[in-house]
């Protein structure tokens, strides 16, 4: 898979939220290193992505499960109140099934791991950010 742009594709934009800073940076840094990834911002907690997924605007939110002040999936819910077609890849150190069903129940459009290869990830942020076909249908007229 090639993670250049296609001609005319515009860039997904990505609100990266993990609270370890380390981590974060490092995300943040290989994803701009993707020509069709935007990095629109980054939040070290749930509060703070809040904040953030109103004020960036982005097309997804990179979000992990695990913080201390706001849970990801407590997050992504608190977002869905006013953003409610906002999608949100949660990305875990603990990723299994159980947790991975309870994400997905609470909206989340994607569940990661955070071991996951960079390509990996670049296209589940791809897919997240795709309207449904409904919304493209009726965008085509």
């Amino acid at each position: 898979m090639d993670l250049h742009t296609l001609e005319g594709d515009m860039p997904v934009r990505v609100l990266v939220v993990d609270d370890h800073p380390a981590f974060r940076k490092a995300l943040t840094s290989a994803l701009r290193m993707v020509d069709d990834i935007e990095v629109a911002g980054e939040a070290g907690g749930g509060v703070a992505a809040c904040e953030e997924a109103t004020h960036l605007e982005p097309d997804v939110i990179l979000m992990d499960l695990s913080m201390p002040d706001l849970s990801g999936i407590d997050a992504m819910k608190k977002i869905h109140e006013t953003k409610p077609d906002l999608p949100v890849v949660i990305l875990t150190a603990h990723a299994d099934e159980g947790v991975e069903r309870a994400a997905r129940e609470a909206g989340a459009s994607g569940f990661l791991a955070k071991g996951t290869g960079l390509q990996d990830l670049v296209v589940v942020l791809h897919e997240a950010a795709e309207p449904p076909v409904q919304a493209r249908e009726a965008a085509e007229g």
